[in-house]
């Protein structure tokens, strides 16, 4: 910028009185037109607020006219009644409570009955008899589903005054769930029920005894059998018993046809023994289903039982799983299970604890049982080929076989090709890291199922699904063969895959190809397990690239 001489002249020159009165009125000329622009900016800023609040009362009243037709005003009550009980049996126990305040709709529903029936008892809570008289009162005639929470730290008399409230509705129990951290107050809960309980279906004892100091005399809850007898709890069917100990004696009640026995430890002075889960077996022969959890940890070994001949029956039984040490599966020769339909073998084998060859007892306990087994599921157990064979042979009616990281050869599975090979009922294979087996011996034995005999026709029935996760040597090749005879879809088995409820396999969920053919073939990757012995044999690539030539669809990873 460039001054003229005029203007470097009046610069030289000190300001006249004139030049700065002048100076001061251009000054507030300039502050005055600020203000009025302040004026004016303030009134703009006024006008958009009350804009906005006019813009804030129109879409609340949209939205109040939308929740005049929203699905959810328009649901029947008895819907809504439906979905606040599963907000209550998803553990939400405060749901009744909550929903209520939603709107009139919601707190209409939320009165009935029947989802006030969870009552929550939570001996720590100060206010528990308060909340339990409240909650009881609104539950009114309906079935209860009683939980009772207690722990080390409460006193007896408050536990007993939780009790009585909850012993004055026991005809509307319809289940019953006791979570203590010691057979004392188990015992103390138990003892209060001293009413009948007419509607009761089930009962669940989650507790512990860490020694034998710690239980202040009460070594097995003795109680639990006599105070849910046949004539107290005539409807009794299922029981569940966690503990820290497995019952060193018989204290359930006869009349069960389901038991979930889960045991955390096996102690020095309670090891975890055969003599123990016979004698709890022993008394109970109208046993429908069973399942025996056994430790994961271990200061005795498992202490087998020394009668071999020893059998305990359970004609009724229909399922059975055992979850522990290899060892426990010896149990297998002490049970005979005519009726049998579906088993389950799940090994401690990642624990690196001793195993033992379980063969020889599953081989006597088909062959003293002679169960009509459906399903067979061997996880982490391996077996030779003899016993294989042995097994094969003596289960015709076989539909579906699960193996688990098994070294299951070939030339096993050529025992069921053909129209006549064993297992001719068999339609249903899981195969899990089964390192040694190939694809060509599956898509043989699916071929040669479809095979008819010229004399007799079909014998065997043929396979109509195929699971294959992390199968080496089970290629692309071989699981386009099987495509072209099956429908092959990528899925997850939603129910009753152990691998899934215990969080061991990621599969991958709602993608699926269809080819044209008669019956269907899975075909999956995961990550299967923690354990790290397990390493990702087959990639997303390969599926992607195995859907993309079938189907023409490329997957984005």
């Amino acid at each position: 910028m460039f001054l003229s001489d005029s203007e470097r002249l009046q610069y030289r020159l000190e300001p006249t009185p004139e030049v700065i009165q002048s100076a001061w009125n251009t000054i507030a000329g300039h502050e005055s037109a600020i203000g009025d622009l302040e004026d004016r900016i303030q009134g703009l800023l006024n006008q958009v607020r009350d804009l906005r609040y006019d813009q804030a009362k129109h879409r609340a009243a949209i939205e109040r006219c939308k929740g005049l037709v929203t699905l959810a005003r328009r649901l029947p009550e008895e819907l809504l009644i439906k979905i606040f009980e599963h907000c209550v049996e998803d553990g939400w126990t405060r749901a009744p409570v909550v929903v209520s305040h939603v709107c009139s709709a919601w707190r209409k529903a939320a009165h009935a009955p029947k989802v006030w029936s969870h009552v929550y008892a939570n001996g720590d809570d100060p206010k528990a008899l308060e909340r339990t008289r409240f909650w009881l009162e609104r539950a009114k005639g309906a079935n209860l589903h009683v939980t009772v929470v207690a722990t080390w730290r409460i006193p007896t008399r408050p536990v007993m005054e939780l009790m009585a409230i909850l012993v004055e509705r026991s005809t509307q129990w319809r289940s019953l769930k006791i979570e203590t951290d010691s057979l004392r107050h188990a015992d103390i809960i138990l003892a209060e029920c001293t009413k009948p309980t007419p509607e009761l279906r089930s009962i669940d004892i989650r507790t512990a005894a860490l020694d034998a100091q710690d239980s202040d005399g009460v070594s097995d809850l003795t109680r639990l059998a006599d105070k849910f007898n046949a004539d107290f709890a005539p409807r009794l069917t299922s029981a569940s018993y966690v503990s820290t100990i497995v019952p060193a004696v018989p204290i359930f009640p006869t009349h069960l046809t389901n038991l979930v026995l889960e045991v955390k430890e096996s102690p020095s002075h309670r090891p975890l023994s055969a003599e123990a889960i016979i004698g709890v077996l022993e008394r109970l022969p109208e046993l429908r289903a069973l399942s025996l959890s056994m430790p994961l940890m271990y200061e005795h070994e498992f202490v087998a039982e020394v009668d071999p001949d020893r059998v305990v029956s359970l004609p009724m039984l229909d399922t059975l799983t055992l979850y522990g040490p290899t060892d426990l599966n010896e149990i297998l020769t002490h049970i005979q299970a005519p009726a049998l339909r579906e088993l389950y073998l799940r090994s401690l084998e990642d624990l690196g604890y001793r195993q033992r060859p379980i063969g020889p007892s599953l081989a006597r306990f088909i062959e003293i049982s002679t169960p009509p087994l459906r399903l067979l599921e061997l996880h982490d157990i391996d077996l030779d080929p003899e016993t294989f064979e042995a097994c094969f042979a003596a289960l015709p009616g076989l539909r579906e076989l699960r193996l688990h990281e098994s070294s299951i050869s070939d030339a096993t599975v050529q025992l069921l090709n053909g129209p006549r090979g064993l297992c001719p009922r068999l339609t249903r294979l899981d195969l899990r890291w089964c390192g040694h087996l190939r694809g060509r011996a599956l898509v043989d034995l699916v071929q040669s199922r479809h095979v008819v005999d010229d004399l007799t026709g079909p014998v065997a029935d043929p396979i109509e699904e195929i699971g294959v996760i992390n199968c080496c040597f089970v290629t692309e090749d071989d699981v386009l063969d099987l495509a072209r005879m099956t429908v092959c879809r990528l899925v997850t088995r939603e129910v009753d895959d152990y691998c899934r409820k215990s969080a061991q396999c990621v599969r991958f969920d709602d993608v699926e190809m269809t080819v044209t053919g008669p019956g269907p073939v899975i075909v999956g990757t995961c990550g299967c397990c923690a354990n790290q012995r397990y390493r990702t044999r087959l990639r997303m690539r390969h599926v992607s690239e195995l859907i993309h030539r079938k189907a023409g669809i490329r997957l984005v990873l």
